[in-house]
């Protein structure tokens, strides 16, 4: 999942940076929003069925209930993302007049609701395949062939129609299409045969009580994640939108390490916890959190030093945008440091109790985006998004140490952070432009790795290392 993670999304600020240089502002602006509302509303459509799909296929691998669960699953998401889909389309000339009122909006919002109902399909099917203990489909279908597939087919459209706004939407909806099939088909090399008995948890009304805390609290989750463009959008208009879409983009960075690794970690808190092995399962915990900064603490060290450096591949980024960039690198390393709050959570069967910090988070981004946005901008964007980030993982935090009694801090964390003085170093030494980019990458990197070495790995670091080095070599 880490290599695949890292090409994945090297490919992907690849095809943004692209359309960045293409499009006009307003019209990347429109693609970000447009992409960012249907991927809350994705959000609803899965009904929190992603990890209600994990944790009853990791419990029982072999079991039928894991078969009937994914069943149940697929069928409650296809009907909720299809009626999304209708009602998207259906309204597309009102919902356009909020996110943006040029004439092709209401063209690219109907285009991409179609890709709601292969976003259920394409999820569920990598979630049971995680599940049965397979990161293969997760790996391939949603980092490597999701960004090369957007990419072709924006290419093609954009060459057939002319409309580059439209063609990046397109793009999108043609990626997720071909994606679902994929995903699908990997899951039938994947799967194994049935079990005889009962469905019990699988049922559809048993996902749906695993799920129904879960969608609530991935609704949540999606509105104070990814809430901020839209609403740019819809209060300083579509530029402004566009002029933070670098932040945007570059923002995953900072947790792609924490995301990889989770897909790893979430079976195995299903399963530890099942054995009440709570002592493993904290050993785990701190692993993961540590690796995961050891994974953010580059690029946040940059963003933070020297944030037009890092901003150097979009040709249309700002000044403007430098500052967000910095406040959004403090909110994302500090959700880092507090590691996999939400998955402890959901796979313990701690599930409701999400939602109360899901909740105060919403309510805290879009207050202040109302505040801060019209004030200042983009910058004002950031905030709220950061702020909201920052109470609910904070609040999970408290939430894992009051039902669990674990926690992420050891003294190998401090030496995560302190690694990125390598790289900030490199940052605020370096020239401007692509030149700096390459000393940042280079210099910032080999800093990075000799100052990890230096501060000392300890015996679970080990371990992960030498599992590493044994698999490239194979």
């Amino acid at each position: 999942m880490l290599p695949a993670t890292l090409l994945g999304n090297a490919l992907l600020l690849g095809l943004d940076t692209y359309l960045n240089g293409v499009l006009p502002l307003a019209e990347y602006g429109m693609y970000g929003a447009v992409k960012r509302l249907l991927q809350i509303l994705g959000f609803v459509g899965l009904l929190g069925m992603e990890n209600a799909v994990i944790r009853v296929v990791a419990r029982a691998p072999g079991a039928a209930s894991a078969q009937a669960g994914l069943r149940a699953a697929l069928v409650a998401t296809l009907a909720a993302s299809s009626l999304l889909a209708l009602g998207i389309y259906a309204l597309a000339d009102l919902v356009a007049t909020w996110v943006d009122d040029a004439p092709g909006t209401a063209t690219a919002l109907r285009l991409g609701a179609l890709s709601l109902p292969f976003a259920a399909v394409r999820l569920l099917a990598v979630a049971a395949a995680q599940g049965w203990g397979t990161l293969v489909p997760r790996a391939v279908v949603t980092f490597l062939a999701w960004p090369v597939l957007q990419f072709l087919g924006f290419f093609a459209l954009a060459r057939a129609y002319g409309d580059t706004g439209i063609a990046a939407v397109g793009g999108y909806t043609l990626a997720m299409a071909v994606g679902a099939g994929h995903a699908w088909w990997s899951l039938g090399r994947v799967r194994p045969p049935g079990a005889e008995g009962e469905a019990g948890e699988g049922s559809l009304a048993g996902m749906f009580a695993v799920a129904w805390p879960l969608w609530a609290q991935g609704m949540g989750m999606a509105l104070y994640t990814w809430a901020d463009q839209v609403v740019l959008a819809g209060l300083r208009g579509a530029e402004a939108a566009g002029t933070y879409g670098p932040v945007a983009t570059i923002a995953p960075l900072f947790g792609l390490g924490l995301g990889a690794l989770n897909t790893a970690f979430a079976p195995v808190i299903a399963r530890k916890h099942a054995e009440g092995d709570k002592a493993g399962l904290q050993a785990m915990y701190r692993l993961v959190t540590r690796w995961a900064v050891l994974l953010a603490v580059p690029p946040a060290a940059v963003a933070l030093v020297a944030p037009m450096t890092a901003l150097a591949p979009w040709p249309n980024a700002s000044a403007e945008a430098a500052t967000a960039l910095r406040v959004t690198a403090i909110a994302q390393l500090a959700c880092t440091a507090v590691g996999s709050v939400n998955y402890l959570l959901i796979m313990c069967g701690r599930q409701r109790d999400t939602l109360y910090n899901a909740v105060p988070a919403v309510l805290i981004n879009l207050s202040l985006s109302v505040l801060l946005v019209p004030r200042l901008g983009v910058t004002g964007a950031a905030l709220a998004n950061g702020t909201a980030m920052v109470v609910a993982n904070v609040a999970g935090l408290v939430q894992v140490w009051r039902h669990l009694r674990i926690h992420p801090f050891a003294p190998g964390l401090l030496r995560a952070l302190l690694a990125g003085l390598a790289p900030a170093a490199v940052a605020y030494l370096a020239p401007g432009g692509w030149l700096g980019v390459g000393i940042v990458a280079v210099a910032g990197g080999a800093g990075f790795v000799a100052s990890v070495r230096a501060l000392g790995l300890d015996e679970f670091d080990r371990l992960l290392v030498d599992t590493f080095r044994k698999r490239f070599r194979a």
